[in-house]
């Protein structure tokens, strides 16, 4: 008995949820891969019911290994049935999977291939659940390997949260993580506290509706990054006890989580760090940090010479930090071998091998090898400048590429140009036959209804002078009895007119008076509140703003701040509302009224911005507009000029 082809579509998506339940077969597992390939071979389902099925094929990236030599052909099949049912959407969609596939696998061209495939497709598809994966891994492109094209990296993650915000991201929560994860990564290495934190509560958020180990890991990881590097500003040990706790927090459930093949060299690189914090630690264990070090060079690629590397320039850094130079140059030579050996997987390579050309330079400067100092720093000037070259010569690919692009796009747009104009052509002989067949036909049937209409209207002619005859004596009575009539209306008329004359000027000379008394009512009720006002604005104004103020305090913050600010409102004077605005260049407003008593009483920024609910920055803004209008400087205690004020 055949199978209805929309049921095979509900039993193979059945079959990827109840394989997403079990642990361990969150990823890529042998079934399937069986299920994808029964998918992209079914002859009776529509390409269609194939693409939607796919489309709940996650976690892309972890296909990799022995699964990516079947995943492959698959793809490609799935891809030129696309192609021969020109599916722009299912074109898009294949082009995107490899391409992730691609980059999972740290292949540079390959993903540069197949998402600038994916380019060409993505103006000729309505679909835009597709466009969010593909700006993702644009931005990851350009943030991997062109790390000085950061803004338009974040730009792409922008335009792809703002895709996937349309579309809604349930089964895609990875996927906004791994977006949210660069975004604050790139956000550390501008200095932008602001954009880090938001990201962070960002994905704190997600906590709540998604929990995974995926997520839990990214949060350890960039926590630990960024407690790594307030540590290395401020050289506190708090920050680095903290960061050492969230990166084993982080490699504790990369150990026993499901993310290992998809975050293998995140949590590498984070034994890597693990080490070196531990390095930096006074007293520090050297067996535990080389044992660390020889977990992360036992799990490294065996052709990833970068990450070996790295490896070895932070033992050299750990050695040189206790005082053994020997050890720490020739752990330093040993991770230089390593980065001539060649470029491995790793986007950071020229900056990796220019720290450690420095390092090498400051070692044999510690030592007195003042010639060797001098070479390595000549030979970190070399690399600085190839470097440069190497910068230069992909901007010139890819201006070159934007020109081919270009190029091609107005080609294709002169020949579609030319194939419509020839269209139009045609479409308009053909549309000009029909128009003057038309009006034939047209004058036909009108002179035929014109020849009727004559006839018919000769016939209503003779008609309607006889009825006009009628007519004529009909109005000739109607206009004597009429005259009749008017001539008695007329002398009563006359009449009425004088009567109103009289009673509309008595009207408008009443509306006259009435103005004047309301004039003088309006007058007399404005000097009265005014006497009023001059007696009782001041205590008035006093008493409601810090009614407000109390209410404000009670509402936002806590005992025993509270209650302290309470107290101090309570001594502050009757009269020192109108001490602010003598002593201040410009009339106060209300609100900054409100703002120089909570400085007055000894509010902080946070406090202030949390009792008022607005950003910190902004009570920043108007402390410093507050020491312009009372003449300060900016090194000015502005609460103490207050206090002092308040206290007259």
């Amino acid at each position: 008995m055949k199978m209805e082809p929309l049921a095979k579509v509900y039993l193979i998506i059945a079959a990827f949820v109840l394989v997403n339940q079990s642990p361990a077969a969150a990823y890529c597992d042998e079934s399937r891969i069986d299920s994808l390939g029964a998918v992209v071979y079914d002859r009776e389902m529509t390409f269609s019911d194939k693409l939607e099925t796919l489309n709940r094929f996650n976690e892309v990236s972890s296909c990799i290994g022995s699964h990516f030599e079947r995943i492959y052909p698959v793809l490609n099949d799935f891809l030129q049935q696309g192609k021969r049912e020109n599916h722009r959407a299912g074109i898009l969609f294949c082009y995107n999977f490899m391409a992730d596939l691609y980059l999972g696998l740290w292949d540079r061209e390959r993903t540069r291939r197949y998402l600038d495939s994916a380019a060409m497709h993505i103006d000729k598809t309505v679909d835009v659940r597709h466009l969010a994966p593909y700006f993702r891994m644009k931005g990851q492109y350009l943030q991997r390997y062109y790390p000085d094209q950061s803004p338009e990296a974040v730009e792409y993650y922008h335009k792809s949260l703002s895709y996937y915000e349309e579309t809604g991201y349930e089964g895609k929560e990875n996927d906004v993580v791994i977006v949210l994860r660069n975004l604050v990564f790139d956000g550390l290495q501008r200095n932008d506290s602001v954009s880090v934190h938001r990201y962070m509560e960002r994905m704190t958020g997600m906590r709540e509706t998604h929990a995974s180990p995926m997520l839990e890991f990214v949060l350890m990881d960039i926590k630990a990054s960024l407690h790594d590097f307030h540590f290395q500003r401020s050289r506190e040990e708090a920050f680095l006890d903290s960061s050492i706790h969230y990166a084993r927090e982080g490699l504790a459930l990369y150990e026993r989580g499901l993310q290992s093949r998809f975050y293998r060299h995140v949590a590498v690189d984070l034994y890597v760090m693990l080490a070196g914090q531990l390095g930096r630690k006074k007293n520090s264990d050297l067996h535990a940090v080389d044992s660390l070090l020889a977990i992360a060079g036992a799990r490294y690629d065996p052709d990833d010479s970068a990450g070996m590397a790295r490896i070895c320039h932070a033992k050299a850094k750990i050695l040189y930090e206790r005082n053994m130079p020997d050890s720490a140059e020739a752990a330093a030579l040993k991770a230089e071998r390593y980065l001539e050996a060649g470029y491995g997987h790793r986007n950071n390579y020229f900056l990796l091998a220019k720290e450690n050309i420095k390092f090498l330079c400051d070692i044999y400067e510690a030592k007195g090898d003042w010639k060797r100092a001098i070479e390595y720093r000549d030979l970190w000037m070399r690399k600085d400048r190839e470097i440069r070259a190497n910068e230069v010569k992909e901007l010139e690919l890819r201006y070159e590429i934007e020109a081919k692009e270009a190029e091609i796009k107005c080609l294709n747009s002169d020949r579609l140009y030319q194939e419509n104009r020839y269209k139009r052509f045609v479409l308009i002989c053909c549309l000009l036959c029909l128009a003057i067949i038309f009006m034939y036909l047209l004058l036909r049937l009108k002179r035929r209804d014109l020849n009727s209409q004559i006839a018919l209207f000769n016939a209503e002619k003779e008609e309607a002078k006889l009825k006009l005859k009628l007519r004529e004596e009909q109005t000739v009575k109607a206009l004597l009895e009429k005259y009749e009539v008017l001539s008695d209306f007329h002398l009563r008329e006359m009449e009425l007119i004088g009567k109103s004359k009289d009673l509309d000027n008595l009207r408008q000379d009443k509306a006259a008076l009435d103005r004047q008394v309301e004039l003088y009512r309006q007058k007399i009720e404005d000097y009265e509140a005014e006497v009023n006002r001059k007696n009782s604005v001041g205590h008035e104004m006093h008493d409601v703003i810090v009614e407000d103020l109390k209410y404000l305090i009670n509402k936002q913050l806590k005992p025993p701040l509270s209650d302290e600010y309470l107290h101090n409102i309570r001594h502050l004077g009757k009269s020192c509302l109108e001490t602010f605005r003598e002593k201040s260049n410009e009339n106060l407003s209300i609100p900054y009224l409100k703002y120089c008593i909570c400085f007055a009483i000894g509010m902080g920024i946070a406090e202030v911005a949390e009792c008022f609910c607005i950003e910190p920055s902004s009570v920043h803004m108007i402390r410093y507009r507050l020491k312009k209008k009372f003449g300060l400087g900016n090194d000015d205690d502005l609460g103490l000029s207050l206090q002092k004020y308040s206290s007259l």
